[in-house]
């Protein structure tokens, strides 16, 4: 636009002079820079007001429209959601320690005048060690607004001054939430899509958003006709074991309001599956046994959040588990999976799913040992 402004006065205003440090091209500048500001400002609102990409509180403004409020979580997760959620990384390795302390903020980007900046506060010290380049932390919301979600890959500024020679960049790998036993952007947003289907009564979508709106329930999955015409078989899975008792109660308390006549629905809750693993990790070389137990619990954390993640007709990778186990720490540079069991019986190291449509698998015992190359 700036180039084509330029031309513009040349051909049209008879202004020969457009080289940098001219006056028309300082007002040509100037004006642009506002130009520049306002289509920011159009991208963000544009952003925030589609359903695709709205998130926070712009996107619970969207639910309302469609009558489709955000879910609240089981207490049990929110420790899950916390862990994790913040990733420091350097440019190049380092020959010292690097401890980026408890009590750094790490902010939004904001790139142009309309955007807000949030404030995030990291619970406790992140220690990125010699020779390595990245670690996780912590970080908790700073500001009152409960409604505010940061999504995934926004939190990239921080206050920490880098030691010389290198740069410490940091990013969120996941969701972090002000709200710690809020929904999910991600899950919400599906939610306020298939709203206007759920809206009706009587099919299987308004059945199944009836359910979804019971606290602690994760997943619901119909299966019709599963006794002959006139049958379905409402299969729930929740969060947590917790509350597990009421849950049927209270599911089909909101089925009752909105099912056919004459359809005999037979509501059960899913089987839970656990899934032990037994892995060795490969450290790298000069892994001190301290840092080797951390690394250890680290990557039972992303396993079993991982595990934790499935639900009916989900089936578990072995490349995936190995992928977790080494997303959790660069110290870890293979990992081998020596034994699989789903509900205390052996199966293959290859991809695996139930053959059961009313089970779902979650993480079980994980047993991981660690073995340092060169030792």
């Amino acid at each position: 636009m700036l180039i084509a402004t330029l031309n513009a006065l040349q051909k049209n205003a008879g202004v020969s002079s457009v080289s940098p440090g001219s006056i028309a091209r300082a007002f040509a500048e100037a004006i642009h820079s506002e130009i520049n500001d306002l289509y920011n400002s159009l991208k963000v609102s544009i952003e925030q007001s589609n359903l695709s990409t709205a998130s926070g509180i712009n996107l619970d403004m969207i639910g309302t429209l469609y009558n489709v409020q955000r879910r609240t979580i089981s207490s049990e997760l929110v420790p899950e959601r916390v862990t994790a959620n913040i990733e420091f990384y350097l440019n190049t390795t380092h020959s010292s320690t690097v401890i980026i302390p408890k009590g750094t903020l790490v902010y939004n980007d904001t790139a142009a005048f309309s955007s807000t900046q949030y404030q995030y506060e990291l619970n406790s010290d992140v220690v990125i060690s010699a020779g390595n380049t990245r670690a996780y932390g912590s970080v908790k919301a700073k500001f009152p607004d409960n409604s505010i979600t940061a999504s995934r890959n926004t939190l990239v500024k921080h206050n920490y001054i880098s030691p010389p020679g290198i740069i410490i960049y940091c990013n969120n790998p996941k969701e972090v939430y002000s709200s710690l036993n809020s929904e999910s952007d991600d899950n919400y947003r599906r939610r306020i899509i298939s709203g206007i289907r759920g809206s009706a009564s009587g099919t299987s979508e308004s059945i199944r958003f009836a359910v979804l709106s019971v606290k602690g329930v994760k997943d619901v999955k119909i299966r019709e006709a599963s006794l002959g015409i006139g049958t379905c078989d409402i299969v729930v899975v929740p969060e947590t074991q917790s509350g597990i008792s009421m849950m049927s109660q209270l599911a089909y308390e909101k089925i009752k309001l909105i099912k056919p006549v004459g359809i005999n629905v037979n509501l059960r809750i899913a089987t839970k599956k656990l899934v032990d693993v037994s892995a060795t990790l490969t450290l790298r070389e000069g892994t001190t046994a301290a840092l080797s137990t951390a690394v250890q619990s680290q990557a039972r954390i992303f396993l079993n959040r991982y595990l934790n993640s499935m639900t009916i007709g989900d089936s578990i990778s072995i490349g995936e588990i190995e992928r977790q186990m080494k997303l959790s720490s660069e110290l870890v540079m293979s990992v081998t999976v020596g034994n699989l069991k789903v509900d205390n019986r052996n199966i293959p190291n290859k991809d695996y799913r139930l053959s059961d449509d009313r089970s779902y698998m979650a993480a079980g015992v994980l047993s991981l040992f660690s073995v340092i190359m060169g030792a």
